[in-house]
């Protein structure tokens, strides 16, 4: 079926939202598999430590799979080494899984084409190192499997050396290793990233001739570059293909294309995929609910976002303080601040600590609502660590309020604070200043920290506007002494538009002009 964009739904109270949440409550279907932090098997048995200390290495939890290793009730074997090199190595702890394989080398025992596969992975990516894992393969008798090769394929194109790893395909055929589709994958994502499409659609006819067919992984790949692209056409082809192709799409691959729908503006279809996915019998993932409960706050259907926020437990979805944020955010976009206080309330009750962006928030709706005592009681708490962002979000509303003494006092804070200003608060200051008649001030300002020329022009624009022109002379001199280097144009543009099309100008006041004209070399 061709993809067909079409216009999103704005209605509130959408008929399929019950139906929309009974599909995502399956998700609790799915408890965690996860074993409990310090178990050990049943069986004092090598094979069911294994089987434990692999499943903590799924679950991310190294320091449990090197505890299991270290309480071991008998010597250690080969496939317990090979389990704690791999965890260490997935993990991050390159150097903790070599020390492991050369324990593995001193205790006699022989490693085997995993162990290798797992040392092959803590390599720096060098072709130097990865060839020395290769002649130690060797010295060990022991020949490289598809999953070392795979290895090393991966290695070379996350290096961008596509062209030799598509080599590496040809020399295992000749060393007698059948490539598996994830020999085939490495590669096809590497012409992805690097937006080789046509080179990725061909590798993936080129593994149906060579008897690998793609599997979904490959799919996926494959989906998530085109989407990377906006070819949601293809995308719509492939997946009515994929029965005729022999695989078989799963929520991974419906979460890839949603997220990328949602991300550029079709919302109802990404919606729409939840529907198919049922269809198919799959069942919707937590990151499924993450992107469509981002859908709906972009496609600002607030009371199905707000209601799956309230069934979130229900979900099995753990609602964190980035999704509240995430709501919040849109509801101050279309000026629904009481909605936004709600929310903050509401995440309190539920324990889900707010972070500095969620008071930002909350300044940003008081800002909006006229209560800026509360708003400077938020900010004025040392206890948050407030970035520029929130600052301006204050000074921008006091400005605007017309409480321009409020906004000194709060740049003031700032500064206090060790926080930084940046372009937006600068400009805000000045206009302020000016806005307040304090020309002089801002002058004398200038002269006592470091102000960008854009700053400087944005000044020297306003003292044109009030036709201070002596000011105009004594802000030239500062930039003058301090060495600031302004095109000329950015200084006499206004100053000609002033004269030329502003009526009432004394004679002075053109006397002046001319000398600042000159000053800048204008004759």
């Amino acid at each position: 079926m061709p993809f067909r964009p079409t216009l999103p739904r704005r209605c509130l109270h959408d008929p399929k939202l019950s139906s929309f949440l009974y599909a995502l409550a399956s998700v609790s279907a799915n408890p965690s598999s996860s074993p409990t932090p310090g178990s050990f098997p049943a069986a004092r048995t090598p094979a069911a430590y294994n089987a434990l200390m692999s499943a903590y290495s799924r679950a991310g939890r190294p320091d449990e799979v090197l505890r299991l290793f270290r309480s071991l009730p008998f010597p250690p074997t080969a496939p317990l080494y090979t389990t704690l090199i791999s965890s260490l190595a997935a993990s991050g702890r390159p150097r903790a899984a070599r020390a492991a394989f050369s324990s593995l080398l001193v205790s006699g025992l022989t490693p085997t084409a995993s162990a290798f596969t797992a040392l092959l992975k803590c390599q720096d990516g060098s072709l130097d190192s990865m060839y020395r894992v290769f002649l130690a393969m060797a010295a060990a008798r022991c020949s490289p499997d598809a999953a070392v090769y795979n290895c090393y394929i991966s290695m070379l194109c996350d290096s961008g050396r596509l062209e030799e790893a598509r080599g590496i395909l040809d020399h295992m055929v000749d060393e007698g290793v059948r490539p598996t589709a994830r020999s085939y994958t490495a590669i096809l994502r590497g012409y992805c990233e690097e937006g080789k499409f046509l080179e990725a659609e061909r590798l993936v006819d080129d593994m149906a001739d060579a008897g690998c067919p793609p599997d979904v992984v490959s799919y996926s790949v494959l989906i998530q570059g085109l989407c990377g692209v906006r070819e949601f056409h293809k995308v719509e082809m492939i997946l009515g293909e994929s029965e005729e192709k022999g695989w078989t799409p799963n929520a991974v691959t419906y979460n890839i294309y949603m997220s990328a729908l949602c991300r550029t503006g079709f919302l109802d279809e990404a919606c729409h995929q939840v529907d198919i996915m049922r269809s198919r019998g799959l069942l919707p993932t937590v990151e499924t609910v993450s992107i469509l409960f981002d859908c709906l706050c972009r496609d600002s259907r607030f009371s199905e976002a707000v209601c799956m926020l309230e069934h979130s437990e229900e979900l099995g979805w753990h609602a964190d303080v980035f999704c509240y944020n995430t709501l919040m955010g849109r509801l101050c976009d279309v000026g629904d601040f009481a909605r936004v206080f709600k929310l903050l309330v509401d995440l309190l009750k539920k324990g889900v600590g707010p972070d500095m962006f969620s008071f930002t928030i909350a300044i940003r709706g008081l800002c909006g609502t006229g209560k800026l005592q509360v708003a400077k009681c938020l900010i004025d708490n040392e206890s948050i660590g407030y970035d520029v962002v929130a600052f301006n979000t204050l000074i921008h509303g006091l400005y605007n309020a017309g409480d321009l003494l409020g906004v000194k006092l709060t740049y003031k804070n700032m500064c206090s604070r060790q926080v930084s200003p940046n372009s937006f608060t600068n400009a805000t200051l000045i206009d302020s200043l000016c806005k307040d008649q304090k020309f002089v001030e801002e002058v004398k300002s200038l002269a006592c920290r470091s102000t960008a020329p854009d700053h400087v022009v944005c000044l020297h624009n306003r003292l044109i506007k009030g036709v201070k022109f002596t000011k105009v002379l004594s802000l030239l001199d500062e930039i003058r002494c301090r060495g600031i280097e302004l095109g000329t144009r950015d200084f006499s543009d206004p100053l000609v538009n002033e004269l030329c099309w502003e009526e009432g100008n004394e004679l002075r006041d053109i006397n002046q002009a001319a000398y600042i004209l000159t000053w800048l070399g204008i004759r």
